[in-house]
C-alpha cells in the first residue's frame, strides 16, 4: 500500500498562500478605514469646537470672526475631500473582499477536490486489504 499523495498539493498551498496575503491586504485596508475614521471624528470635533467657541465669545472683532469663517470653510473643505477618499477606500474594500471571497472559493474548491480523492484512496486501500484477507483466508482453508 502506497500512501496517499494529493497530485495538487503545491496548487492547494500556492491558492493557501495566496488566501493569506488576500486576507492581510483587506486588513490592511481595514486599518485605513479606522485611519480615516479618526481623521473624520477630528474635522468634525475641530468643526464643532470652533462654532461653539463663536457662540461662547459674547462680542469678537472682525479679524477674529473672518479667521474663524476661514478656519470653518478649511475645516469643510477637508471633510469633503475626506468623504471622497472615504468613497475611495468602500471602493478599493469592496475589490479587496470579491478577492478575498474567490481566494477562499479556490482554496474550498481544491480542499472538496483532495478530500474527495483521499476517500477514494481509503475506499481501494480498503478494497486491497479485504483482497489480501480473503487470498489469505482461502489459502488457509484450502490446506
Amino acid at each position: 500500500m502506497k500512501r496517499f499523495e494529493f497530485p495538487l498539493s503545491h496548487v492547494l498551498d500556492f491558492r493557501r498562500r495566496q488566501l493569506g496575503q488576500e486576507e492581510a491586504r483587506l486588513e490592511a485596508l481595514q486599518a485605513e478605514r479606522r485611519a480615516l475614521e479618526t481623521e473624520s471624528g477630528r474635522l468634525e470635533r475641530e468643526t464643532r469646537e470652533t462654532r461653539s467657541e463663536l457662540m461662547v465669545t459674547g462680542s469678537a472683532d472682525a479679524e477674529s470672526l473672518l479667521a474663524c469663517d476661514l478656519y470653518l470653510r478649511r475645516l469643510a473643505k477637508e471633510r469633503k475631500q475626506q468623504a471622497g477618499r472615504m468613497a475611495e477606500w468602500q471602493g478599493r474594500a469592496a475589490a479587496q473582499q470579491r478577492a478575498v471571497v474567490e481566494a477562499r472559493r479556490q482554496v474550498r474548491l481544491l480542499e472538496k477536490l483532495e478530500e474527495r480523492r483521499r476517500r477514494e484512496w481509503r475506499a481501494g486501500v480498503n478494497r486491497e486489504q479485504e483482497e489480501l484477507s480473503a487470498e489469505l483466508y482461502l489459502a488457509r482453508w484450502g490446506k
